[in-house]
């Protein structure tokens, strides 16, 4: 008996194979390529996406004896597609989560004064960010699409469509509520958001609860799994959130991927929070309804190390990075502000760029790469400020999981910035994860509760007793961030 969980992120795809006591029986990976044509543009080819998907399936399929009993989806959200229902063939590349080319029109609803509307309805800040305005760049692109013919969905809904060719459109209700589109309180599309973005409703996925039956694999490519029922949706950062068992009111972890996402369950209540957080549905169960949580985005965290070696060359791999890092005692004065694609949370400004600051000619490699990883658990600490004001200082500790979650020293960075408590997971993927569990659950094979005994840490991080160097960081860091505007001290 074994439950497969597919996650597809920014530069991979990973798929996984568990029992229902969460033990890994089989895995796979693919790279995913992504393209940035001009500053700001971000895409990938559609086609690739469930190509790599598709064979990732495979080589799970290679690897067990029978079928699993579920499929479950994480997929890195935001990401757009536009294709044809009949042929399944893409009408445009994926507008990646990344891209900026909305910022121009969310800045024009911004001085009309839709800030607070967008906010009230969706949670969510008026951002390129998020789905909605990538929705409009394609469907001013197509002209006037008929919804008979062409689909637009996210990530998910794109695979979904290809792994059961169903032409009606699915996706679940937290990939629906990171469009700027979706009322996160009724759960459904607002009209009068959607005529503010100018994209129809009719063209968009029908959002179901987050363990619901998505359709069964009817793909040629994986005949000997056909009619495996697909029981689980999340988006990648809800589907972590789920696998670290963060199931009770103040559970919180932090995701270091190519961005980092940090989310706290707030229970079935939205908690009016600060600007600088995102108001958003954790999941949606079959009968229970909405978990709601606060999220903080932050753009650029393994995507910005891979600046330090590929453009700066100060290192090989990030494994050398953290060498070169662990080499020197402090940074000095060398800061590093990676806003290459705007500053996300908690601050949401476009156009100031990355900022290396405070070099000197006596500055060493070690203390750029040490600058780099400051900037990790810098940005961390300060969505935690916000997160703990929401609630009261709700805040205990912070699972972390992701490809970077590997590196004590940063872990111990994360801990000792933000003061609290870290635990990083013994299993990094943790998006396959949830979504393998989840699909369990949609089964109804195991409870929400019982994902808690399946998570495991691999090492506990407590905060030094001495908080010299988390202030000192910080004051630096704060003092660049006036000088960007975008705080006022």
């Amino acid at each position: 008996m074994s439950y497969v969980g597919l996650d597809i992120g920014t530069t991979s795809i990973k798929a996984l194979a568990l029992s229902e006591d969460g033990s890994l029986l089989a895995s796979s990976s693919r790279l995913l390529p992504i393209n940035y044509p001009t500053p700001g543009l971000a895409e990938q080819d559609p086609s690739e996406i469930a190509q790599c998907s598709i064979e990732a399936l495979e080589d799970i399929a290679r690897q067990l004896d029978l079928p699993p009993k579920a499929i479950g989806i994480a997929n890195q959200r935001e990401t757009v597609v536009a294709w044809e229902k009949k042929t399944m063939l893409p009408l445009s590349m994926a507008i990646s989560w990344q891209d900026r080319r909305g910022a121009t029109r969310c800045a024009e609803l911004r001085k009309l004064g839709f800030e607070d509307l967008v906010r009230d309805i969706t949670g969510l800040t008026l951002d390129p960010y998020f789905s909605a305005t990538k929705y409009s760049n394609i469907v001013s692109a197509l002209g006037t699409p008929q919804s008979k013919k062409v689909a637009l969905g996210t990530v998910d809904s794109w695979l979904i469509a290809n792994l059961t060719s169903n032409e009606n459109p699915l996706t679940d209700i937290t990939n629906a509520s990171r469009t700027s589109l979706l009322n996160i309180t009724s759960n459904e599309y607002e009209d009068q958001l959607a005529a503010l973005f100018e994209v129809p409703i009719d063209l968009l996925p029908t959002p179901l609860p987050s363990n619901a039956m998505f359709g069964e694999i009817s793909h040629p490519d994986l005949g000997s799994w056909s009619g495996t029922p697909i029981h689980a949706v999340l988006g990648d950062q809800q589907a972590s959130l789920f696998a670290q068992s963060c199931i009770n009111l103040g559970d919180s972890k932090a995701t270091l991927g190519t961005g980092t996402f940090i989310m706290t369950n707030t229970g079935s209540h939205r908690i009016c929070s600060s600007p600088g957080l995102i108001d958003s549905i954790a999941w949606n169960l079959s009968g229970i309804g909405n978990t709601y949580c606060l999220e903080g985005s932050i753009f650029s965290t393994y995507s910005t190390l891979e600046w330090l070696i590929d453009v700066l060359g100060i290192a090989n791999n990030i494994e050398e990075l953290d060498t070169l890092a662990k080499s020197v005692r402090t940074s000095e004065q060398v800061t590093l502000l990676p806003f290459f694609s705007g500053s996300g949370s908690p601050w949401w400004q476009e156009g100031h760029g990355a900022v290396l600051a405070g070099l000197d000619t006596s500055s060493s490699k070690g203390q750029i790469a040490k600058a780099g990883f400051e900037s990790i658990a810098l940005q961390i600490a300060s969505v935690i400020n916000q997160v703990q004001t929401a609630l009261d200082n709700g805040i205990e500790s912070l699972k972390i999981d992701g490809g970077l979650s590997h590196l004590d020293s940063l872990c111990q960075l994360i801990a000792d910035q933000s003061n609290l408590q870290c635990q990083a997971a013994l299993f990094a993927e943790s998006s396959a994860f949830g979504a393998a569990m989840m699909s369990a659950v949609g089964l109804g094979d195991i409870s929400p509760e019982n994902v808690s005994d399946l998570y495991k840490s691999r090492l506990t991080f407590e905060p030094s007793k001495s908080k010299m160097s988390a202030k000192s960081r910080e004051k630096r860091w704060n003092l660049y961030l006036e000088k960007l505007g975008l705080i006022r001290e």
